[in-house]
């Protein structure tokens, strides 16, 4: 009977470390995330800038046509 409850010990002890190395990668993979969406974020306003200065470009070299 000793057995099955070292056995089960064992298990259960196995089961918890998985339990946190999974907390740990979750938790990793959260803040990857966010890093991730801030970096995007970044980009898309540096997109948003660059066409903004494209279109003020092109009104100016439309302009100058005129």
């Amino acid at each position: 009977m000793d057995k099955h409850f070292v056995n089960l010990e064992k298990k259960i002890e196995r089961a918890i470390a998985q339990c946190d190395s999974l907390r740990a990668e979750n938790l990793q993979l959260r803040q990857d995330l966010l890093q991730k969406i801030d970096e995007m974020r970044h980009l898309s306003d540096k997109v948003e800038e660059a066409k903004h200065r494209l279109h003020q470009l092109m009104n100016k070299v439309a302009g100058d046509h005129e």
